[in-house]
């Protein structure tokens, strides 16, 4: 049995969709034939680079294909398999944090993919993996119509959110863990002329709740603040049928925070200022 080379769907951030990235996953599989299934991988980590036609594995773990039977397969990136059936597959699937110091809870990029063959052959080809993201993605974008030595900064921009998650493969739904703030990066000095700016992409566990989105604008005139406004916002994303459906995931979400320094200040005359009436005066 052999592996070609997997394709990632969605693009996110600087991970498994950048090229070359995706280097390794972990497989797991069965064969089903006419006396029941047994387990034939479990975990085994398969090796190769995009754009290589075969992937590989130690040769301690290979299996064979058997004519007429179904085999069923599982493959996951950067997760921890939290359950699995009689036949050692996965049900349930954790998060898993990055050792990288930047991001929020510095969640690694989860990726599955699953291949089923009905009725093999004794030369079946390679089996061929199409992972989905199984996080979100974040990222936010600040706009400012300052100008003139004016300018805006963003920054404590937090998502409520989950800090770790439950994956259930069967039906794709998530179970949050502990509820934490998730904090982005600061974006400043944005003017209408600088145009807009963004910060850091983050990856979240997927909520299909409304969720609060906080962050204080601070104005400057040159070095000079001139005064924070700090707003907390609950956010809800809804789909086509107006359902409340919450982060989702494979999908990437870019939330824009327009600033504004406001009226502009103007000047008026309220009256005609003119001379009185004239006074006499003799002079001796």
């Amino acid at each position: 049995i052999g592996f070609g080379a997997p394709f990632v769907e969605n693009s996110t951030r600087v991970d498994y969709s950048t090229p070359g990235a995706l280097k390794k996953f972990n497989v797991y599989g069965t064969v089903t034939g006419t006396a029941g299934t047994v387990n034939i991988y479990k975990g085994v980590e398969v090796t190769g680079t995009i754009g290589t036609a075969d992937w590989s594995h130690d040769a301690q773990y290979n299996q064979y294909w058997i004519p007429g039977a179904d085999y069923d397969f599982a493959a996951i990136v950067d997760a921890t398999v939290a359950s699995d059936d009689a036949n050692d597959m996965p049900l349930t699937l954790t998060t898993l944090a990055d050792t990288a110091t930047e991001g929020n809870m510095n969640l690694k990029d989860m990726l599955y993919a699953s291949a089923h063959v009905e009725n093999a052959t004794a030369n079946q080809g390679r089996v061929n993996f199409n992972f989905s993201h199984l996080l979100s993605k974040v990222k936010f974008t600040v706009t400012s119509n300052a100008m003139g030595g004016y300018y805006h900064t963003v920054t404590g921009i937090k998502v409520s959110n989950f800090e770790t998650g439950t994956y259930t493969i069967n039906g794709g739904t998530w179970a949050g863990g502990d509820a934490k703030d998730v904090d982005f990066a600061e974006i400043d000095n944005v003017t209408s002329a600088t145009g807009a700016k963004t910060n850091a992409e983050m990856l979240l566990v997927p909520n299909a709740a409304a969720f609060n989105v906080t962050f204080t604008v601070d104005l400057y005139k040159g070095t000079t603040k001139l005064g924070p406004e700090t707003k907390t916002i609950p956010v809800t994303i809804k789909d086509a049928q107006d359902n409340v459906v919450g982060l989702q995931k494979g999908n990437s979400y870019n939330f824009t925070i327009a600033c504004s320094v406001g009226n502009p200040i103007k000047f008026g005359v309220t009256n005609d200022p003119s001379w009185g009436d004239s006074t006499d005066i003799a002079i001796q």
